[in-house]
């Protein structure tokens, strides 16, 4: 009986020294891409604000805005994302849903009737990110 105690502690007292924890934090760590980020040449960058996946931030996504266009680019999937525009009064302008794990990169014709400060508005089934640009 004695030996089956003492096997039994021995092993107990092994796993003990085997055993690793693992730390969780619940703070975000930031993503930083290597100049994926840049909006081409002629486009005003449009300041993003949320996030489509929690703890991404909107840094995963391109945005700009020229007096023709918009020109979004997803640096990674986020799944079906609903992209609608709205002029200065709040009306709808522009609305689609793609599919970011297929295309990564639209440009978004803006009729020259439409002006002042107009808001793009992203969403998916996880978040929205938005952000206004000037439109002349």
């Amino acid at each position: 009986m004695k030996k089956n105690v003492l096997l039994l502690a021995g092993l107990c007292a092994f796993g003990l020294c085997t055993w690793e924890a693992q730390a969780v934090s619940l703070e975000t760590n930031p993503i930083y891409w290597n100049g994926m980020d840049n909006v081409p040449h002629g486009y005003e960058e449009i300041v993003l604000r949320g996030d489509l996946i929690w703890g991404i931030g909107p840094n995963a996504i391109a945005a700009g805005a020229n007096e023709n266009s918009v020109y979004l680019h997803f640096n990674q999937s986020f799944g079906n994302v609903s992209i609608c525009i709205y002029n200065v009064a709040g009306n709808l302008i522009y609305s689609s849903v793609v599919d970011t794990s297929v295309q990564q990169t639209m440009i978004i014709p803006i009729s020259t009737s439409v002006s002042g400060t107009c808001t793009v508005v992203l969403n998916n089934a996880n978040g929205y990110v938005e952000g206004d640009f000037e439109h002349n």
